[in-house]
Formats: C-alpha cells, structure tokens, sequence
C-alpha cells in the first residue's frame, strides 16, 4: 500500500531554511491502529528500522495507491473547523473529545494554541 499525505509543514514552509515538499508518501502494510490515538487514523507498518509504523491523520490522506481518498463521513465525535489567524492565515482545528489539533506553527510546538481555544469557544 502506497499512501500520499499533505505535509502539514507546507503551508509554513518559509519558517524553515530548507525545502519543505507539500505532500510525502508512506509505503507498507495496513495494521490496526493503536487504542491510545484518540483521532481518526490509519497505521501503516513500514518495516523494521528506528520507527515500525506511521501513524497518519485520515484528514491529511490524498490517495492510497494512486486512488484519490476522501474520509469517511461517519458519526464521528470529531469535528474540523477553519479559523482564520491574526496575520489572515487559515489554520485546520480538529476537536475530539480528549483530542485537538491545529496545523499552525505554535501547535507544532506546544501542542496548544490559540486557534484551539477560539474553535472551542465559537
């Protein structure tokens, strides 16, 4: 299974001094994802070496095997809203129950950030 995923890095690419690609690819087998990710995701085993398997964010998926992906729709206790930055950027929040993420840099960071707070309070 070959699976193509949109960098997160890409829309801050500028902050960094060397190239960052928009999109990266993950190469293995499906496994079953661990009980302690408490977001929709898919685990992808890549073989022996210093990390064993990948775990990807279904919401950043754009195809598997060539096949252009779009995640289910489902009942899912997680929901994803756009929120525009104070330098008029828009960030991606998702928000679970136990789980929030924002594609800003800060959040990359210190797993916390403003955009957090104001998608919980809208």
């Amino acid at each position: 299974m070959k699976v193509k995923v949109r960098n997160t890095k890409y829309a801050k690419r500028e902050l960094y001094g060397f190239h960052i690609a928009e999109y990266y690819f993950v190469e293995g087998q499906q496994i079953e994802t661990p009980k302690w990710v408490d977001y929709p995701a898919m685990t992808i085993r890549t073989g022996p070496g210093k990390y064993d398997f990948s775990i990807i964010d279904t919401a950043n998926i754009v195809e598997i095997d060539y096949i252009a992906y779009t995640p289910s729709v489902s009942t899912s206790k997680f929901k994803t809203v756009e929120v525009r930055g104070s330098k008029g950027d828009i960030y991606k929040v998702t928000i679970g129950e136990k789980h929030f993420s924002c594609t800003c840099h800060a959040f990359m960071f210190r797993k916390s950030c403003k955009h957090i707070r104001e998608a919980i309070a809208a």
